[in-house]
C-alpha cells in the first residue's frame, strides 16, 4: 500500500493543485502583466511569469484542469464507444465490423484525432469525443479477443448447459467478467488522452486560443526557450509527466494484480 501511495502521489499532487491553486493565487489565469514579462521564478511567482507577464504558477493550475478533463472524459467515451461497438458487432454482421476494426487500427491513433480534430473545432467535450474516435478502436479489439476466449471458459459453457441463453449468457456471465480488462483500459486511456491533448494543443489543433491546458504551454515555452526563459519549458514538461506517467504504472501494477493482459 505504501508503494502504491508514492507512485500516485505525482499524480495526487498534479489533482490538488488543480483544484485549490486557481482558489487561492491572487492572480487570474489569463491576467497580462507585460511589465512582469519573462521574469524567472522568485517568491511573487513561484514558478516565473511567460512572454506576457502571467503568472506560470496559476496557468499551470488552469492546465491541470483542462487535462484532467479531457483525459477522464475522452477515457470514459473510449471505453463506451468500444463496448458499444462489440455489442454492436455481435448482433450483426460480425465479420464486416471486426474487419473494419482492423482497417481502423492499421492508422495510426494520432493520425484520425488530428484528421477529426482539424476541422472539428469546438469546446472540450468535442476534443474529447474526436480523442475517443482515435482510442475506442484499440478497446474493442482488445474486449472482442477477450470475450472470444472466455466463451471457451467452464463458467460459461456450465451457463449454456444448465438452460441459459447464448444472449443471457453474453450479458449475466461474459461482460461482467471483462470489468477488470474495462478497469485497466480505462485507466491506459486516461494518460492516452492527456498526451493527445498536449500534442494537439501543442500544435495549435486543441483548445481554443482563451484555453489554457499543459500543450498550449508547452507550444509557448518552445518559442520561449530560445530566449533563455526554460521555467517555461521544465514546469509544463514536468508537469506532463507528474500526470502520464503514474497512471501508465498503475495500469501495469492492475495489470498483474487482476490477472489482465493489455498487449
Amino acid at each position: 500500500m505504501p508503494k502504491k501511495l508514492l507512485m500516485l502521489s505525482p499524480l495526487l499532487f498534479c489533482v490538488l493543485f488543480a483544484i485549490f491553486v486557481p482558489l487561492l493565487s491572487p492572480y487570474a489565469a489569463g491576467f497580462n502583466e507585460l511589465a512582469n514579462a519573462k521574469m524567472p521564478p522568485n517568491l511573487e511567482h513561484f514558478f516565473g511569469t511567460d512572454l506576457l507577464g502571467r503568472d506560470l504558477f496559476t496557468q499551470l493550475a488552469q492546465g491541470l484542469r483542462v487535462s484532467l478533463f479531457v483525459g477522464f472524459v475522452a477515457a470514459f467515451m473510449s471505453v463506451v464507444l468500444g463496448v458499444l461497438f462489440v455489442l454492436l458487432a455481435r448482433s450483426f454482421f460480425y465479420s464486416f465490423f471486426i474487419r473494419s476494426l482492423d482497417a481502423i487500427l492499421a492508422a495510426p491513433s494520432l493520425l484520425i484525432v488530428m484528421f477529426f480534430q482539424s476541422f472539428l473545432s469546438g469546446n472540450l467535450l468535442t476534443m474529447s469525443f474526436v480523442i475517443a474516435l482515435g482510442h475506442f478502436a484499440f478497446i474493442a479489439k482488445l474486449l472482442d479477443s477477450e470475450l472470444n476466449s472466455l466463451m471457451k471458459s467452464e463458467f460459461y459453457l456450465c451457463a449454456l448447459a444448465l438452460g441459459s441463453t447464448k444472449f443471457r449468457a453474453f450479458y449475466k456471465d461474459l461482460l461482467p467478467a471483462c470489468v477488470n480488462l474495462l478497469l485497466v483500459l480505462f485507466i491506459l486511456n486516461i494518460a492516452h488522452a492527456i498526451s493527445h491533448e498536449a500534442t494537439l494543443s501543442f500544435f495549435g489543433l486543441g483548445v481554443s486560443l482563451d484555453e489554457v491546458s499543459l500543450g498550449r504551454l508547452l507550444d509557448e515555452g518552445a518559442k520561449a526557450v530560445f530566449i533563455g526563459a526554460w521555467w517555461l519549458v521544465i514546469f509544463p514538461v514536468a508537469f506532463l509527466l507528474a500526470l502520464i506517467l503514474p497512471l501508465l504504472a498503475l495500469a501495469s501494477n492492475l495489470q498483474g494484480n487482476l490477472g489482465v493482459r493489455v498487449d
